[in-house]
């Protein structure tokens, strides 16, 4: 059962989603000019004051949050057995992110079409969150056992959310087992593809 603090974290990411949707559906369809926070407002049915309780900017609403957290995934590798490999954690930890994020990708056409026709508007943020989760992620895979040096911890950590990422998109174009692809995205990496 959710607690009261769930239950409205659960609300607010709700609705901020939904305004979220609103921008992106009034960028595809008018044109990114058309996505004001008036607009955007009026689309979901908000004020705009109360568009700047959930974004600081259109541009903010117009780019899909990141679908993992680098503190979440540093977390994850600290819950695994301390003395239990790298690879062997990434591939677990990386499991769970796959089957959560599976669901959340497949709403992210219309996120991916904004981002073909406006790149600029994801170029600085996604390269800032990168850059972050890479930092973040990196420090905790290197003090894993099994990892020989930082340019390997990195490799490791690279190719763990490359597997991830190819396992949920074939997932969601081909069908299939999410687990079961990233089985075999982990094991081709082992094998040294």
């Amino acid at each position: 059962m959710e607690s009261p603090q769930q239950r409205r974290d659960r609300r607010r990411a709700e609705k901020r989603q939904a305004i979220r949707m609103a921008a992106v559906k009034i960028a595809l369809a008018e044109g990114i000019e058309a996505a004001t926070v008036e607009a955007i407002s009026a689309a979901a049915d908000i004020s705009p004051r109360t568009f700047f309780n959930y974004f600081a900017s259109k541009e903010e609403a117009l780019i899909m949050e990141p679908v993992w957290r680098p503190e979440e995934v540093v977390d994850m590798l600290a819950e695994r057995p301390a003395d239990e490999p790298a690879f062997q954690a990434l591939k677990a930890v990386m499991r769970s992110l796959a089957v959560r994020v599976r669901p959340i990708w497949a709403d992210m056409e219309p996120f991916m079409e904004l981002r073909k026709r406006y790149p600029e508007l994801t170029a600085k943020a996604r390269a800032v969150d990168e850059t972050k989760i890479m930092e973040t992620v990196f420090e905790a895979v290197r003090g894993r056992p099994g990892v020989a040096s930082p340019i390997h911890a990195r490799l490791l950590m690279i190719a763990s959310f490359g597997a991830t990422i190819s396992a949920v998109q074939e997932s969601l174009e081909a069908g299939g087992s999410v687990e079961e692809l990233l089985d075999e995205a982990f094991t081709l990496l082992e094998k040294g593809l």
